[in-house]
């Protein structure tokens, strides 16, 4: 037992020998959404303009279609076949590997902003963004509707963790659940930007949501479990490289997990660049303990929003409420003395309604919705 420890503990030290980094690259137009093939090249729409571009596993550069209305979300097959959604001209096209165009589906899709395949099968789920549905779309063209309505609102992002689908919406930032034809809300980020409060993409890897915040400049992780959101990545706006803790990025958008090689591909629609975080390795359990354990409650006894976390730390903790329209009503800084952190809040002080708690300590963020 003493061995199999040791060893584990060794495998653990090197694996984070390997710092998370950031790079760029330039050319091209990477803008939105982004789809990857089965031999590692990355697909990724220019939403600005008309185009595709592929980057190739030899870190090449390509136009790979174009003529497009309004490129977004992009999808690959088991069989390699590129999908593209165009969503303003309600188009779906299918490419193969060297581009040469295979069809195109018109019927039954309206304003298609996200498509995925499902894990195991050969077809794609898409989501449409001004209708708020969910399709399936089969082999044989076969377009079928899942899901339709509240709370989907604007929804752009597909992921998959273990079976399960992840669904998120543009517009109010909501990850959602779905599973036997329901929706079940995870989380909703926090509208902490000054503008362009809104969600980009959705990716999954090692059994972690990663999502992207635009007009935040940031990349948050999401626990599929718990649906605790923790700040992955991201500061102010900006372009730098480097470490993952100190890079910056400029309105990252679409996100896509490229988990045989430990990546993540992002695209910056502030420049137009991709940007490239390798070492890509936390796991569930890592994850977790780097989170916090938190718990809000509003006590009917008394006027009181009451607050718990279980702390890895005694760093200064800030909390800050936030109206669902993004609005910030509230926040504090508090002195840690005890890890087993509770503070009380009067809840007088605000009008009935949803609100989004953000809780941040040494860099880790977690929060939570409360209806009062």
């Amino acid at each position: 037992m003493f061995k199999k420890i040791t060893l584990l503990s060794i495998f653990l030290t090197v694996n984070f020998l390997f710092s998370q980094t950031v790079t760029t690259v330039s050319d091209g137009n990477f803008y939105d959404g982004i789809g990857q093939d089965s031999l590692g090249n990355i697909y990724c729409s220019d939403f600005s303009g008309d185009s595709v571009f592929k980057y190739s596993i030899e870190g090449i550069v390509t136009t790979f279609a174009s003529g497009f209305s309004s490129p977004n979300g992009i999808g690959v097959n088991e069989q390699d076949e590129i999908f593209i959604c165009d969503a303003s001209a309600n188009t779906i096209f299918k490419y193969s590997l060297n581009g040469t165009l295979i069809t195109n589906y018109t019927i039954g899709i309206n304003n298609p902003t996200g498509i995925k395949n499902i894990p195991g099968t050969t077809d794609m789920l898409i989501v449409e963004y001004n209708n708020d549905t969910l399709k399936r779309l089969t082999l044989d063209g076969t377009i079928s509707t899942l899901f339709s309505g509240f709370p989907l609102n604007g929804p752009s992002g597909i992921a998959f963790i273990n079976g399960e689908t992840f669904i998120s919406n543009y517009d109010d930032r909501k990850i959602m659940r779905f599973k036997d034809r329901n929706m079940t809300l995870l989380n909703q980020l926090p509208a902490t930007a000054p503008n362009n409060n809104v969600l980009g993409f959705l990716t999954a890897s090692n059994d972690q949501l990663y999502a992207t915040l635009p007009g935040a400049h940031q990349i948050y992780t999401i626990n599929p479990i718990s649906g605790n959101a923790t700040l992955y990545a991201g500061s102010i706006q900006g372009s730098a490289n480097g470490d993952i803790s100190a890079a910056t990025f400029n309105f990252p958008n679409g996100i896509l997990a490229d988990t045989a090689n430990n990546r993540i591909y992002v695209s910056d629609a502030g420049t137009s660049n991709l940007r490239i975080i390798e070492n890509v390795t936390l796991s569930t359990s890592e994850f977790e303990t780097n989170t916090i354990n938190l718990s809000i409650f509003a006590d009917r006894k008394s006027d009181m929003i009451g607050i718990k976390a279980n702390l890895n730390s005694s760093e200064k903790i800030n909390i800050k409420i936030y109206e669902i329209t993004g609005k910030q009503v509230f926040s504090k800084d508090y002195s840690v003395s005890n890890l087993a952190f509770f503070e009380t809040i009067n809840k007088n002080t605000f009008n009935s309604g949803t609100y989004i708690v953000l809780f941040t300590q040494d860099n880790v963020l977690s929060s939570k919705k409360i209806t009062l």
